[in-house]
């Protein structure tokens, strides 16, 4: 039997599905972590067209505490590069990013976002809040007090990026 090196990942996130990530007494630091393991995760189950020679770009628009949250993974590699962490505050700087995780402070620069962005191979992330899911790729979904996520894999396949279909599986719905 062949070992599968992304097989742990996956497990993982299997495991922040059953457990509990939202409850009564836990912080936002540990919402943040489980969004931040989610957005790392989300990254190695993503196949990209092409990737930048330099770095792979993790960008947070608006303030959030996910990204302290994402420092970590600043040591960590990403389809052989080296993870950059970066805080954006137009929807333009998106453009140089392969992921993009719209904070609540943000939201309401979800539709400016996807314009700009347009059908480039940029994965956006968001929590869901009141706007149109269909217009980020992953929505995270607060559920029974757990962190899930949705998948909107029309707009993946468009932005010309391949999800895993580990990932999909595990997604409370894709449409």
């Amino acid at each position: 039997m062949r070992f599968n090196a992304r097989l742990p990942a996956v497990l993982l996130i299997a495991c922040w599905l059953t457990q509990p990530a939202i409850a009564n007494n836990n912080t936002v630091a540990d919402k943040s972590a489980v969004v931040a393991a989610f957005l790392y995760n989300f990254a190695l189950f993503t196949e990209w067209p092409v990737l930048p020679a330099d770095e792979f770009r993790i960008c947070i628009m608006g303030s959030d505490p996910v990204l302290a949250a994402l420092e970590p993974i600043k040591k960590k590699q990403i389809k052989e590069h080296l993870v950059s962490i970066t805080s954006i505050s137009t929807t333009k700087q998106a453009n140089a990013c392969q992921i993009v995780f719209v904070g609540k402070s943000a939201h309401a620069s979800i539709e400016d976002l996807t314009k700009q962005i347009g059908k480039a191979p940029i994965l956006v992330v968001s929590e869901a809040n009141g706007y149109d899911p269909k217009s980020v790729i992953i929505s995270l979904v607060t559920q029974q007090g757990r962190i899930a996520f949705n998948i909107n894999h029309t707009a993946a396949m468009e932005n010309s990026l391949t999800l895993s279909s580990k990932l999909l599986k595990l997604a409370l719905q894709v449409y």
